[in-house]
């Protein structure tokens, strides 16, 4: 499986999985023309997706799925809560296939799952997708990573994880209290500490990448991110590499 990072932060989400003859772009944070742009920096062809998977209805995820879908006429797969919440039920150009939690599904060569995530949006999710010996956890947006999370995350061999801000610098810096609590709030996003917590529980041998998304430009910084990621995955007794995703750059494609 290929896996390209297209952009990570509150500016806007995108990622395309590539398997066989598979390609599906996981949120759509940026407007239709950046998506394409983006996708073809990285020579992937945008009438190639076979489909948009949205975690949540929130802008910086979902901002770009309803012009991209009706521009090249994929399908979105979305839970029932994020599809009314986007007004898909019962769109005419938007064709729009509903996610089930919990439950084992496929799209062409790549198998997929969503797990229910605790935010302040309709239904929202993360997303596993499975194929041949790689299992890509998608995980973003949420307030905290309770046990079933955490099971969620093992068997993993690629990790992308929230790691919104580091908890110090959040109740340190400009943002208002009303804006600081609902972050660090339990329907909220993922600290460096949570999320490292969540990794040293859930890290399983099979685990070969981590990669820190939707940092904070505000309330984190990508070595803060990275030293806790350095000793989660050590504590795990884990060998994976480690890095950050950007807001404009994205992440170079890697393979898995």
């Amino acid at each position: 499986m290929r896996v390209s990072i297209l952009a990570s932060g509150s500016g806007g989400n995108a990622c395309v999985l590539e398997a066989g003859r598979t390609r599906v772009m996981v949120d759509a944070g940026l407007s239709g023309k950046e998506l394409e742009r983006r996708m073809e920096e990285r020579g992937i062809a945008p009438e190639t997706i076979n489909g948009i998977f949205l975690t949540h209805e929130h802008g910086d995820h979902a901002g770009g799925a309803l012009a991209f879908s009706a521009r090249w006429g994929c399908p979105i797969f979305a839970t029932e809560g994020t599809a009314t919440a986007l007004g898909l039920e019962g769109t005419l150009f938007t064709p729009f296939l509903r996610v089930f939690s919990g439950r084992d599904d496929r799209l062409g060569d790549i198998g997929f799952r969503a797990f229910p995530t605790p935010h302040d949006a309709n239904e929202p999710v993360a997303f596993a997708f499975e194929a041949d010996d790689a299992r890509v956890v998608i995980a973003t947006d949420m307030g905290r990573a309770e046990a079933g999370f955490v099971d969620f995350l093992r068997g993993a061999t690629t990790l992308m994880l929230e790691m919104n801000h580091d908890e110090d610098m959040l109740r340190d810096g400009p943002y208002g209290w009303f804006l600081k609590r609902r972050i660090s709030g339990g329907f909220g996003h993922l600290s460096n500490r949570q999320s490292a917590e969540a990794i040293r529980r859930g890290a399983g041998e099979r685990l070969r990448r981590v990669v820190a998304t939707h940092l904070s430009r505000v309330n984190n910084s990508p070595p803060l991110a990275l030293a806790a990621l350095a000793e989660a995955v050590e504590h795990a007794g884990s060998g994976a590499s480690i890095d950050t995703a950007d807001q404009s750059r994205g992440y170079e494609s890697f393979e898995v």
